[in-house]
């Protein structure tokens, strides 16, 4: 299990307490922010699960591309040529299935920008700093002594 995953879920049990909180008590405040926090948390979540799935995903797949450069070889040299189309089936097959992984997992993180938008727009814009931090080094140019 990821740790996006783990934090998220720790996350989201967060906000759910602050929001209940902030409702016994009265306090709006209090409760958006346990809103927020809980919707953090379901991000991070699905994008645990994300990882999760693209990890498992790719762990089947390189099993089975190990699996099947094994076949193929013993196949070449026994000269059988019809059973390399089975084999080129099966890869097909999986990297469908992968294809199919990837649009699921995608379309869910289009459900979550969807009912969270702003959520979305503040992580992608976050994100973005980090990078152009992390791409833009130290842009300040010493004038000339």
């Amino acid at each position: 299990m990821d740790n996006d995953r783990i934090a998220g879920a720790a996350q989201k049990l967060g906000g759910g307490a602050k929001d209940a909180l902030g409702g016994a008590l009265g306090d709006t405040k209090l409760q958006v922010e346990g809103k927020a926090d809980k919707a953090a948390g379901a991000v991070q979540n699905a994008f645990g699960g994300a990882k999760d799935a693209g990890r498992d995903l790719s762990d089947a797949a390189q099993g089975e591309l190990s699996r099947l450069r094994g076949e193929v070889e013993r196949l070449t040299r026994e000269h059988v040529t019809p059973a390399l189309a089975g084999a080129a089936d099966t890869a097909e097959g999986y990297a469908r299935q992968a294809k199919d992984a990837v649009a699921e997992r995608s379309e869910r993180a289009s459900e979550i920008v969807r009912e969270r938008p702003l959520l979305a727009v503040g992580l992608g814009l976050a994100t973005g700093y980090l990078i152009g931090r992390l791409m833009g080094g130290n842009t300040y140019v010493y004038p000339p002594r």
